[in-house]
Formats: structure tokens, C-alpha cells, sequence
């Protein structure tokens, strides 16, 4: 047994804190818990002297770590950790595991016997052999996402407070809500997070930078029929159902998100529903680039024109909005410097840096497209969302050293 380092001390509390997001509430943030998560960081803050704590009424906790002179105006550079963890998975009640001097074996779960977590299938445990390995008890998720990144943002700011490591620039540190459910910045005050550049800290395995995402739209189509006696319907009836499922019939098997991967976009029929007076339909569209994401949404609606020709008497419309876009456009466009410091970071610790496209969004996506450019850095945590979700001890300890490589480029870059 040794003694385990700070950050993964506040990881393993951390996580025992219930935080899932819930889809169904219209609250900020949208469960307790998360709330709950929060005031315990506020209090850890002000207990380490840091003076301009703040936790708005959306559950938003804003701090900044003071330069070595103590000034903490116009920070440049923002840090940011979500505290939710997905609905997708039970959060509730989380009883991290520690596999002290992982060996290469398969692991077991002690309170689900059925699931085991196997290098054949997680080849990535085999570069932790020796590490100490942390698992749920297989009845929940772990929570590393993204309790790696507050754990690794705390850890920062108690070692910048008492002097073990402070920089000539003040740092911003923001940690926010509802990311598992797409409202991660949705309440965010850009005048309280002031910074010009920012990363998440939200990714996955070590060297892993997050710099490409999904353009994303919502579409919807609603379809009003013409409701009849099924005996006597010839002509007169117009089954929205059935239009419905003819529309639904109509998109390619070869751009389902089961069909897709790398750079491939996709339709996601998410819902369909009603019966054969109303009916609807609801697609997640994602694709990398601007003329695939706009080639798609002309998709649907030609096929809406195509469906209210076809039944002249349905009134078939057609509606979409923008969930967030492809954030290295923006990245490039006004803070490039944040993809060449994040990738010499990783070159100087001897990390294998991999720029990646995520199939998916960040909070940095709409950050990014909010004027804010922010890739997203790994916390050497893997199968997300899932019982079998881990991380480890010495992946959390190079993170956050990761993370100090790169505000000291950052610092030396700012001179």
C-alpha cells in the first residue's frame, strides 16, 4: 500500500458525490447533486485563500488562480470541468475500486460478477501494468467523466496556492453543468469566464487533444392527417403514421450512426411517434463539414416536398435548429497558438500527441462558435458512460502535469 497522490484523493471523493444530469428537467442546473458538487468545491476554494470565488444561481463556479504578484484581472487562458455525469449510465451511490500493481489480468467487479473488464478488449490497460487501476464496483459508472478534470483543476489550485507551482498570469478556472445533456455553456456567463482562449479538460486517453467536432442540427417533422373509419377510408382517410413511416423509410442504411465511423456524418432517427391523425419524427444530424451538415438538412426537406405532393391533403412541415458546430474552424481562425501549445506540451513530457475528430460535441464547441476557442484535453479516462468506464492513478497524475507544461508555454508565449 502507498500513499495515493492529491489528485486522485479528490478524484475518489469526488466521484462518491451523485451528480447524473437529468434530460427531463427544465432547472439549471438540472439535478441537485450537482449543486451539491459544487458548494463542496466553493468551500475548498475559499479554504485555500483563493479570494474571488463564485458560484452563480445556475451552479456555475467561477475562480480565478492569482499571478505570482497577485493580480487576478484580464486572464487570458480559462480552464474548464464539467460536474455532471451521464444519464445514460446509474451515478447514484459510486463505489470507486482500486486495483493496486495492475498485472495485465482480467478485472472483476465485486458487485456485479457477470462483468469483467478485459485487456483482449480494453488493450489500453496493458500501458498501465504496475499502475493502480480505478474501477467502479460494476453496478454504476466511475463518474471519470468529468470528475478527472475538476479532480485535476482542484489539485492545480491547491499546488498554485501554496506556492508549489504559480505562474507570472493569472488562470481562470470554471466549472459548469449539464455537458451530458448539451447545456453545458447554455447559462455560462462569458463576462464572468473573461478569458479570450480556454480548454476542457473532458478528454479520454493520454496524449488524446480534441480539436475537431460534429457541425450538429436537430430536425424535426410534424405531420397532420386526415382521420376516417378504417372501414370506410378509401380516399378519404390520410394516415400521418403512415406517411410517417414512409418518410422515416426513405433515409440511406449506409448513414445511420450504425453504419457510420471516422469521418462519416449521419442522419440518427432519435424518435418517431403519433398516430394516424398526428404524427412526428426527430433526427440528430452530424457531420464535420459545413456543405455535409447543409447537403443533409436539403435532404429532408426535399423529402417533405416530395411527401406533401404525394398527400396534397397532409400538412406535412418541416423544422430544424443548430445545436452547435464544428469547433477548429474557429480555433484556427482566432487561436491556432492553442493547438500548437497544447501539442508541444505533450512533445515535451514525451507524450504521443494525436489530434482528434470527435465524433460528437464538447462544451468547447459552442464556446468556440461563442467566440471563446477551447479544444479539449485528455484525463486518461476511457469507456465513458458504461459500468466498465476507468482511469488510473498515474494517468491522473500526468494530466495534471500536462496541464502545468502547458500554462507555463503559455506563460512564456505571454511575456
Amino acid at each position: 500500500m502507498y500513499e495515493l497522490p492529491e489528485v486522485a484523493k479528490r478524484f475518489l471523493r469526488y466521484v462518491k458525490v451523485t451528480t447524473t444530469s437529468n434530460p427531463l428537467s427544465n432547472t439549471t442546473p438540472s439535478s441537485k447533486g450537482q449543486l451539491e458538487l459544487a458548494e463542496m468545491l466553493k468551500e475548498e476554494l475559499e479554504k485555500m485563500r483563493i479570494e474571488d470565488v463564485e458560484l452563480d444561481r445556475y451552479g456555475y463556479l467561477y475562480a480565478t488562480l492569482p499571478s505570482r504578484d497577485g493580480k487576478t484581472s484580464n486572464p487570458k487562458l480559462a480552464l474548464l470541468a464539467h460536474l455532471d455525469t451521464s444519464p445514460d449510465v446509474s451515478g447514484t451511490n459510486v463505489s470507486p475500486q482500486l486495483h493496486f500493481d495492475y498485472d495485465g489480468r482480467v478485472i472483476k467487479y465485486p458487485n456485479n460478477p457477470t462483468l469483467v473488464l478485459d485487456p483482449r478488449e480494453n488493450p489500453d490497460l496493458l500501458k498501465c501494468k504496475g499502475d493502480t487501476i480505478i474501477t467502479s464496483d460494476g453496478t454504476t459508472l466511475l463518474g471519470s467523466d468529468d470528475k478527472s478534470g475538476v479532480a485535476v483543476m482542484m489539485s492545480l489550485a491547491s499546488e498554485w496556492m501554496r506556492g508549489d507551482f504559480r505562474l507570472s498570469m493569472p488562470v481562470r478556472l470554471v466549472f459548469t453543468v449539464d455537458e451530458e445533456i448539451g447545456r453545458g455553456v447554455s447559462k455560462l456567463d462569458l463576462e464572468k469566464l473573461q478569458a479570450k482562449v480556454a480548454y476542457t479538460i473532458d478528454g479520454g486517453p493520454i496524449g488524446n487533444i480534441d480539436v475537431e467536432t460534429f457541425n450538429a442540427v436537430s430536425a424535426i417533422v410534424m405531420i397532420e392527417g386526415i382521420v376516417y373509419h378504417p372501414g370506410y377510408a378509401k380516399k378519404r382517410l390520410v394516415n400521418a403514421a403512415q406517411i410517417a413511416a414512409e418518410i422515416a423509410a426513405n433515409f440511406p442504411e449506409s448513414e445511420r450512426p450504425e453504419t457510420t465511423s471516422d469521418d462519416e456524418g449521419y442522419f440518427f432517427l432519435r424518435d418517431i411517434s403519433g398516430t394516424n391523425s398526428k404524427a412526428k419524427l426527430s433526427w440528430l444530424i452530424r457531420d464535420f463539414s459545413e456543405e455535409g451538415i447543409e447537403r443533409r438538412i436539403e435532404y429532408i426537406k426535399r423529402l417533405v416536398d416530395l411527401f406533401s405532393m404525394r398527400y396534397p391533403q397532409a400538412k406535412i412541415k418541416f423544422s430544424f435548429n443548430w445545436q452547435y458546430r464544428n469547433m477548429r474552424y474557429y480555433i484556427e481562425k482566432y487561436a491556432p497558438e492553442a493547438i500548437e501549445y497544447a501539442v508541444k506540451a505533450g512533445r515535451q513530457m514525451g507524450i504521443n500527441v494525436t489530434l482528434n475528430k470527435v465524433r460528437g460535441g464538447t462544451d468547447g464547441s459552442k464556446l468556440s462558435e461563442l467566440g471563446v476557442p477551447t479544444p479539449n484535453i485528455f484525463t486518461g479516462g476511457y469507456n465513458f458512460h458504461s459500468l466498465t468506464e476507468w482511469n488510473s492513478v498515474g494517468n491522473l497524475v500526468t494530466t495534471l502535469k500536462y496541464v502545468k507544461v502547458l500554462l507555463t508555454i503559455w506563460e512564456h508565449n505571454s511575456r
